[in-house]
């Protein structure tokens, strides 16, 4: 399923972090193969995720205030839970041996404090990539205003939250400008009840659109930055086409229903939780074996990056679903294959 996908996703996009560990100067060969791929393909996971969370949680939305209550106790337990439970792990480990390596240590939570770091309360929680389940609980908290938008205005309101993700900075504000416009998305199309397979004709243009708009975005990154203004104002805009394409793509039966990404969709949300740590390490015990270098070394370094921690956490997750099944559903939010 495409969820399998997404979390390969999320794991390539933090597998640079072994990069920017042993390369002091980036080969440009290895920087062109980053920013295609963990800067712009990679990064479609999130707003898909968004979107798909939007669109599945308003297909049975009740705008009623006893819904609206047992609602938050469920996202509570299948959100906060897991989200609390890994980020209070991450602290321990950080109070016992001082640091997680490329995580955080010591000296950040002495300044910034054990709640922020719990929490994530205006920065990064503990686990930094758990920092969506934050903005995803809120989210859930605002159902009714994403609810009234789409009821009273439903074309305007993605107008109203992408004018907002495109023109109020971003920085001090405590959730992802981003995930509120395709969170608010996916609640159009589920609440409009699109007809999702009779769009599935427009897929080879869109995909092809995309395909333009993402080479566009990488060759300004790579030759300008992320600082430029073409930059700014097509990034966002290649993320919808991404998300759009994407979605389109899953209704072909040999992506969406494919049978090896069913049999892994069951793990996939402890990979997610569980990956970051992981890969940290892995970087860390990287020098002892050998320093990558060069670009053909660097792209070989990152795959493996990607490839090796969610096949390690695929493996820890079933041990843990066969042997202690009662710590794997406590640990995911009691969830289930």
């Amino acid at each position: 399923m495409l969820r399998t996908l997404l979390v390969v996703f999320i794991v390539g996009v933090h597998a640079e972090k072994g990069i920017q560990a042993y390369y002091a100067q980036v080969p440009d060969v290895l920087r062109a193969y980053l920013v295609v791929l963990p800067h712009n393909i990679f990064r479609l996971c999130v707003p898909v995720f968004f979107s798909i969370s939007g669109y599945l949680f308003y297909l049975t939305y009740k705008p009623t205030v006893e819904a609206y209550g047992r609602m938050l106790v469920k996202k509570a337990r299948t959100i906060l839970v897991p989200y609390l439970l890994f980020n209070a792990i991450s602290i321990a480990l950080i109070l016992i041996f001082n640091k997680i390596p490329y995580i955080g240590d010591f000296n950040d939570l002495h300044r910034d404090g054990i709640l922020k770091y719990l929490f994530g309360i205006y920065r990064f929680p503990a686990v930094y990539t758990l920092w969506f389940l934050r903005d995803l609980y809120v989210f859930f908290i605002l159902a009714p205003v994403f609810y009234v938008v789409s009821v009273e205005i439903p074309l305007l309101g993605l107008v109203v939250f992408w004018t907002i993700w495109m023109y109020v900075p971003q920085h001090g504000l405590p959730v992802e400008l981003s995930g509120m416009f395709f969170f608010y998305l996916g609640c159009l199309l589920s609440r409009t009840r699109a007809d999702l397979d009779g769009a599935r004709r427009f897929t080879i243009p869109v995909c092809l659109l995309y395909l333009i708009v993402m080479l566009t975005v990488s060759y300004v990154e790579y030759t300008q930055g992320t600082v430029a203004a073409a930059y700014q104002m097509l990034y966002p805009q290649e993320m919808i086409l991404g998300t759009v394409c994407l979605w389109l793509l899953t209704g072909y039966s040999r992506f969406g229903d494919s049978p090896f990404l069913l049999r892994l969709s069951g793990v996939s949300f402890f990979v997610y939780l569980t990956h970051e740590p992981v890969l940290s390490y892995l970087i860390y015990g990287t020098r002892f074996i050998f320093h990558p270098s060069g670009s053909a070394a660097g792209i070989g370094y990152v795959l493996l990056l990607t490839i090796l921690p969610f096949v390690l956490c695929v493996g820890l997750g079933n041990l843990l679903m066969r042997y202690a099944p009662a710590v794997y559903a406590v640990a995911t939010g009691s969830r289930q294959r």
